[in-house]
């Protein structure tokens, strides 16, 4: 039982897509203000960007905890390439949901 973990698992990889689909759904009904379905959508879009930012928060909290124990450099590389993508998505969250809200 001395398996590698693998980082970007399937849910993982289904996360990054659902949080990539939300922040376009913001970024659309941001470009789109008079149109009558951009409140909707923005309000949508907004629901799921704050679920999504905490899930990715529990998941940065994870996976920090993780990569303290592996010790193979290439396990390590893949926990802080996935590291760098959630914090990416965790910022942009935020800011989307300013947009939207603001705009």
């Amino acid at each position: 039982m001395n398996k590698k973990p693998n980082v970007f698992t399937p849910l993982r990889v289904a996360l990054m897509v659902a949080v990539v689909l939300a922040n376009v759904m913001a970024l659309v009904a941001y470009l789109n203000p008079s149109a009558a379905w951009s409140e909707p959508l923005g309000i949508y879009a907004v629901v799921f960007i704050l679920l999504f930012v905490f899930v990715i928060l529990l998941e940065l909290v994870w996976m920090l905890n993780m990569r303290k124990v592996q010790t193979d450099s290439q396990v390590r590389s893949q926990y802080n390439k996935a590291l760098g993508i959630y914090g990416f998505f965790f910022v942009l969250g935020f800011v989307e949901v300013y947009l939207v809200l603001m705009g």
